[in-house]
């Protein structure tokens, strides 16, 4: 109600209440600003400046320690010392300038460190020389007697000092020398030590190394390292970089002591450390690949097959797929690599050999890579014939490769294996030279779900007992597998796009997507008797995936797919759920998408696309 609506209102009686004014909006403004202010971290620096010794907490020794090191006057001490000084050092503040701090001549009693300011020292001699933030001026770590030599006072307002009493600063500097142990070689010191205790029962004490010379640091790697300094190896791998200018000075050494029998083990570890902690030193440096490569020789020369092993896996764990761009003039140019694998040995597509200087070692190629696409084509479960065609027949080539020692080891192995005339017996009955990720089902499951006779095509609305007792197995679909909904009317724009999964019931088929074989009853290969266990080693043939594919009269099925199913392989299947009659050649898998204009878009994808329900767009189908 308004004023004249309210009349004469009486109001006495009533309780006075707070009410939010603009002044106390301002303030508060004016606190969430002062919260953000750079500057902040100054005043808590300061809070705890302002306390006396004894009462700095071990926060507060955080906070000076964080504060003190970016000071020039502590730049030279170690970590401890500086903590010591820290806890007993006193704040002083000089507020106006031109103020006398010390007379010439004055006995000294404390070490000064300027925190903000600038003072000036004028000398007998007429001379003069000006400190600030972060000099320091006073006594020298002796508890002999000391005198001023000129006078020091304030050029500017607001001086602010930390000041060390002299008895404290020479026993904690003195202390400090007591615990370092210098290391010397021909006169010259190379290695200081600092002798530390980490807990007051003195269980856990001894060296640490707070500073050496290059050459030192790498020796120390392979040396006997203290309760107190158990992650050296870890700090130099991660710090090397800013006082060395190759990583080869390290890993040559390191190949040089691997020949010392009683220092290969420690050698070792560090490689491995390396290799786990930092691979890219090794991915993108041509020289580190050769280091590695040498390395691993010299493993396999000395039989040590357990670090081996394990140096294998780490570099197939810590590699990250890289892009490699070649141009060729013509597709008769030579592609200056040799290949070997194929999914007809069981195999991916690795590389051999790079010929030494070529655009293919230029662009970072190497021996151990595995391709894993080439030119938008996955190359991961495909035959050797079909990857080199690929390859000869394009001049433009976008090379997805992976570093993979491992499985390229295990394919050298196989290779040689099959020239000696040693026959490879696999894990799973292979066919077609492929390996199963699902093995043969045993004869009791056979007598469970009976064979059917003839290879009948299997219609769009049955789902046989064998294939159920598959996918029961293959319960690897990190999702259910629903039916869609129905559409409300024909428009694009009310419709709901189902294209992974639906929601509603309705009546769908659901195809499995065979790896390599069909995944039907009528298939013997999933229903001879053998006692073999489901083999994982190869995930990306497991199918884990699902997509819906649609008729153009709008009808669908489910076909369950691994990612490296291709387009042809699902347009084959596609035909045979929805019994059509024409042969799987005169059908192509197309992709429609809708954008926000409402413009209906259709591509036809490539025979050999796959990662298919990862491609789907969210607006496609």
């Amino acid at each position: 109600a308004t004023e004249s609506e309210m009349g004469d209102v009486d109001l006495t009686g009533l309780p006075e209440a707070p009410v939010d004014s603009e002044d106390e909006e301002e303030e508060e403004d004016e606190d969430i600003d002062r919260t953000s202010d750079p500057l902040l971290g100054r005043d808590v620096v300061r809070e705890c400046l302002e306390k006396e010794p004894a009462d700095k907490t071990d926060d507060d020794i955080e906070q000076l320690l964080e504060f003190m090191h970016q000071l020039p006057a502590f730049a030279n001490m170690t970590m401890s010392v500086r903590r010591e000084l820290c806890s007993v050092m006193i704040f002083e503040v000089v507020e106006q300038a031109g103020a006398i701090i010390l007379e010439d001549g004055q006995e000294l009693d404390s070490w000064y460190v300027i925190l903000n300011g600038t003072v000036e020292i004028s000398y007998p001699d007429g001379k003069s020389e000006s400190l600030c933030m972060g000099n320091s001026f006073g006594i020298t770590p002796s508890l002999d007697k000391q005198y001023m030599h000129g006078v020091v006072r304030t050029k500017v307002d607001d001086c602010q000092f930390v000041c060390i009493a002299q008895q404290d600063y020479w026993r904690i500097l003195n202390h400090v020398e007591k615990n370092t142990h210098k290391v010397e070689e021909e006169g010259e010191i190379v290695m200081v030590k600092e002798h530390r205790e980490l807990d007051r029962s003195g269980t856990r004490k001894g060296h640490i190394v707070i500073k050496a010379t290059p050459e030192r640091l790498i020796m120390h790697l392979i040396e006997e390292h203290s309760i107190v300094d158990p992650t050296y190896i870890e700090d130099f791998l991660l710090t090397y970089r800013t006082f060395l200018t190759s990583p080869l000075e390290v890993g040559n050494k390191l190949l040089e002591w691997f020949t010392v029998d009683s220092l290969r083990d420690k050698v070792t570890r560090v490689v491995l450390l390396w290799v786990n902690n930092h691979f890219n030193d090794f991915e993108g440096d041509p020289a580190m690949t050769r280091f590695l490569e040498e390395f691993e020789k010299n493993l396999e020369d000395t039989k040590m097959k357990g670090h081996l092993r394990l140096l294998n896996i780490a570099c197939a764990a810590k590699a990250k797929w890289r892009q490699i761009t070649l141009q060729k003039p013509s597709r008769d140019s030579p592609l200056f690599f040799s290949l070997l694998g194929g999914s007809d040995k069981g195999f991916g597509i690795f590389v051999e050999t790079v010929e030494m200087g070529s655009k293919a070692a230029e662009a970072g190629l190497k021996r151990g890579d595995q391709i894993m696409e080439v030119n938008g084509q996955n190359f991961e479960n495909i035959t050797f014939v079909k990857a080199l065609e690929i390859l000869k027949n394009n001049t433009h080539l976008s090379i997805t490769v992976k570093t993979n020692i491992f499985v390229f080891k295990e394919l050298l192995c196989r290779i040689g294996q099959e020239k000696n005339g040693i026959p490879h017996i696999p894990k799973i009955a292979e066919k077609k030279n492929n390996r199963y990720s699902i093995p043969d089902m045993p004869g009791d499951v056979e007598q469970m779900f009976p064979r059917e006779k003839g290879n009948k095509k299997m219609k769009a609305n049955t789902v046989s007992g064998g294939r159920n007792r598959i996918r029961k197995i293959l319960d690897k679909t990190r999702f259910s597998i629903l039916p869609p909904k129905l559409f409300s009317d024909g428009s694009v724009s009310q419709s709901q796009d189902d294209s992974i999964v639906g929601t509603r019931q309705c009546r769908h088929s659901l195809a499995i997507m065979p790896i390599p074989g069909t995944l039907s009853s009528s298939s013997p290969d999933l229903l001879q008797p053998t006692t073999s266990i489901l083999d994982f080693s190869n995930p990306s043939d497991i199918p884990d995936q699902v997509i819906r594919v649609f008729k153009a009269d709008q009808q669908s099925c489910y076909i369950i797919i691994s990612k490296d199913t291709t387009a042809k392989e699902v347009v084959s299947h596609a035909v045979n759920e929805f019994n059509l009659t024409g042969a799987p050649e005169t059908y192509s898998l197309c992709e429609v998408s809708v954008s926000p204009e409402g413009v209906i878009k259709q591509r036809r994808l490539p025979d050999q696309f796959s990662k298919l329900a990862d491609r789907i767009q969210l607006n496609g189908r």
